[in-house]
């Protein structure tokens, strides 16, 4: 028996409370940094005024900026200047958009809070800030290109692929920021998976679309026509063959201000990269086992999804 497991429960409790602490004071003391040293920082990622980018982020005093979360964000905003655009994910689940359209809940672009952390939340209500609406991968938007960005997505027949703010994203040769988070959480690798998917072994996608009920802007009902990623695509997705694959190239760049750790990507660059790999039969998946996938059936019974089987 380890000595830790001989500790109470309320011990152990308090130790980890002062542990964390302890971590708080520390970068506060020599690891924190303000407004100018972040931005100075993603000018040397090559974030410059102008330019369209999409963020991923996570926000907290193990971090160490001097600011609220609001500041954070006029960061980067600040970094892409008045003629550049500001985007985030504001997914409103957790888990998978089969699970989320199968639960029942009823997405409304004005209320239905975002599922990507404190930044995206507060940034969706910010004023100015557009969301598509697109009920399982819903983008926000700000900047004078923010109508733009979002205008066609209920109408796009697939949830990230063409028409979509990601594909909009590659039109304007975006970036990709990920702020204290990992590159797994570049939610771009789905339209990346939209491109290959022609050559993959196993449906990439439920059979067929379904409709979904969500609420726009004005209030109103509206029925939103997506395809939805297949529940069985999820496990075979690897995230680090494709990172390896971009950093072997020099495609993934990444500076430090004081405890946080920023990467930037351009979009086109993950584009050329996976194009590449397509080329010479390499993908992000794991090809094992394919007997045991089969193209999905049924259907998510639920309220708000209806019509077609998927």
């Amino acid at each position: 028996m380890s000595l830790l497991s001989k500790i109470p429960r309320e011990q152990k409790v308090w130790l980890k409370a002062q542990l964390v602490e302890a971590r708080r004071r520390f970068v506060q003391t020599f690891l924190s940094f303000d407004a100018q040293q972040l931005l100075a920082c993603l000018r040397s990622l090559g974030v410059r005024p102008g330019d369209s980018v999409m963020l991923h982020s996570a926000f907290g005093a193990q971090f160490g900026f001097r600011g609220s979360v609001e500041e954070l964000t006029n960061v980067f905003l600040d970094a892409v200047g008045p003629e550049g655009n500001l985007l985030m994910v504001s997914l409103p689940y957790r888990s998978s958009s089969f699970d989320y359209l199968s639960s029942g809940r009823q997405f409304d672009v004005r209320k239905t809070p975002s599922m990507m952390g404190l930044v995206s939340e507060f940034f969706r209500r910010r004023p100015g800030v557009l969301r598509s609406l697109h009920p399982t991968h819903p983008i926000l938007a700000y900047g004078p290109k923010a109508e733009w960005f979002v205008a066609e997505h209920p109408n796009s027949p697939f949830p990230c692929g063409p028409g979509t703010p990601f594909d909009r994203l590659v039109g304007v040769d975006g970036k990709a920021l990920f702020y204290n988070v990992p590159f797994a959480t570049f939610t771009f690798f789905h339209y990346l998976e939209h491109l290959v998917s022609p050559d993959l072994p196993f449906p990439l996608y439920l059979e067929k679309p379904v409709e979904v009920q969500v609420i726009d802007a004005a209030g109103a009902p509206r029925t939103v026509r997506t395809f939805v990623f297949a529940p069985e695509v999820i496990p075979r997705r690897r995230f680090p063959v494709l990172e390896e694959e971009m950093e072997k190239r020099h495609f993934i760049h990444s500076a430090r201000v004081g405890a946080s750790r920023i990467l930037a990507v351009k979009v086109r660059d993950a584009i050329d990269c996976v194009s590449d790999m397509r080329r010479h039969g390499r993908f992000f998946y794991d090809m094992s086992d394919l007997r045991q996938v089969a193209p999905a059936s049924g259907r998510p019974g639920s309220r708000g999804v209806k019509g077609a089987q998927t």
